[in-house]
């Protein structure tokens, strides 16, 4: 079954300009605004560019709404006519990732040729993620062009390097903040992979994940220092060694799993659909059943990191010369990603109780796992509604985002922070796209995206359907 065949209400807003919001997109992404860690190799007059493109192709949102640049990166505000609600925030950003240098020729179509043929839209963010912050811009737009006026604030935030280190989303948050911005929901990217249920007992239901949090990223540093010497007398043994000794401690000795907030919540979702045992019977009390459900999800590449903190040995270096020498000073990396309760400072602990002396850890880099939203939050119950208008057979479930996003960023100002990106694409196209070589976006799911995006902001920040 492809995703196209759980398409629904396709001909909501029979009147939406679907072949000019298409040449919209195209324009958007003929813009290199590629990021780079060094930013002295930033072409920031493509952001430049883009931006004043954006603002001649709405002119409704230009009119009505407030447009700050905050570095490079862009901030809408929407005067909502109630303030006493709070506002809501759609988000994507502008930077995409660079094209690998001496793959341009395997492009059908330019990476950012932005060119519409065979029913796809090509280029360079065209799934990561400008469709989303077009499609965003096109829901404001085509209420505001038919008279609606947002009875909360609505935000319209674009960074400019959620690629390589969010400061432009950091900057947004900060002037958010000093102005005393409390958000109602966040919108991000994120989430939304059509999987089988059959892992959690529910074999033939599909489900789709709405991104809650990120789990915590940590390089771990482990060195060991020796004198080296003849390989003929390793009678204290080697760095290597007790390097490699240390590496497999900690990889098989991770701490402790447990189940999320998220995890079982995903549970409840899920148990009326269960069919197969023992997840049937386990499901209907996960406190009772905690241990078998741990088991049975640490046994199953699908579910494992869902409660379990992760480490993958990734680099080594300072080996000897020769294969009769004993090396020096050696140095690994174990890069880590930590449910939420698992902190990098827990985390340090447990692995130096591990390694003992003779073996120095700290952190590369390191940043704790974000925040889990809440669960019974007024924008992910709007979210799930609007998309189960939009989605045949879907159950969604809360789940943490599989890789780390601005949205993290937001946090403080919100409980409903939310990672899902409502463009269904088929699951080829999507993983040969993104950050891939010949990226695209069908015509069908990105407009299938932009009808949940357009009926979301118009239910939560027109009609106003909070009950609160």
């Amino acid at each position: 079954m492809k995703n196209a065949d759980l398409f629904l209400n396709e001909t909501d807003y029979p009147d939406f300009p679907a072949e000019a919001a298409v040449a919209r997109l195209s324009g958007a992404l003929t813009f290199p605004t590629v990021s780079y860690v060094d930013t002295g190799r930033v072409d920031y007059g493509a952001f430049e560019r883009m931006q004043a493109y954006l603002r001649k192709s709405y002119p409704h949102v230009a009119a009505r709404g407030v447009w700050e640049t905050i570095g490079h990166s862009l901030l809408i505000t929407l005067p909502g006519d109630d303030p006493s609600l709070e506002p809501a925030l759609f988000m994507a950003h502008q930077d995409v990732v660079p094209v690998v240098p001496g793959t341009e020729g395997n492009w059908l179509h330019g990476p950012f040729s932005g060119d519409v043929s065979g029913g796809y839209i090509w280029g360079r963010g065209a799934m990561d993620i400008k469709q989303m912050l077009v499609g965003e811009l096109e829901s404001a737009e085509y209420l505001l062009a038919r008279g609606a006026s947002f009875r909360r604030t609505v935000y319209l935030a674009f960074g400019e390097d959620e690629e390589t280190c969010s400061t432009g989303a950091m900057a947004i948050v900060k002037a958010l903040k000093e102005r005393g911005v409390r958000l109602a929901f966040v919108l991000d990217e994120g989430a939304g992979d059509v999987v089988d249920a059959a892992d959690w007992g529910a074999p033939g239901e599909m489900t789709c994940a709405v991104g809650l949090y990120e789990k915590g990223y940590g390089d771990l540093r482990l060195r060991v220092r020796s004198t080296g010497g003849h390989s003929s007398n390793p009678f204290r043994g080697t760095s290597l060694g007790r390097l490699s000794d240390a590496i497999s401690a900690i990889v098989h000795n991770l701490p402790a799993p447990r189940l999320s907030d998220s995890v079982r919540r995903s549970l409840r979702v899920l148990a009326p659909l269960m069919t197969e045992e023992p997840m049937k019977t386990w499901a209907q009390d996960p406190d009772a059943h905690e241990a078998e459900l741990l088991g049975w999800f640490l046994g199953r590449e699908s579910l494992y990191h869902l409660v379990q903190t992760t480490a993958a040995p990734t680099m080594i270096s300072g080996g000897a010369p020769a294969g009769n020498v004993m090396p020096q000073d050696m140095e690994a990396i174990i890069n880590f990603r930590l449910i939420p309760g698992d902190t990098p400072e827990s985390v340090l602990a447990h692995c130096r109780a591990l390694v003992g002396e003779g073996v120095e850890l700290d952190w590369a880099q390191q940043i704790a796992a974000s925040t889990p939203s809440d669960i019974d939050a007024w924008g992910f119950k709007a979210l799930t509604r609007v998309l189960r208008h939009y989605f045949d057979r879907l159950v969604f479930i809360p789940a943490q985002n599989r890789g780390a996003t601005d949205a993290r960023q937001y946090e403080p100002l919100s409980r409903c922070v939310m990672r899902f990106g409502p463009f269904l694409e088929e699951e080829d196209v999507s993983a040969e796209g993104v950050h891939g070589t010949n990226e695209r976006i069908s015509v069908r799911a990105w407009l299938q995206g932009v009808r949940v995006l357009l009926r979301l902001m118009e239910e939560t920040c027109v009609k106003d359907d909070n009950p609160a």
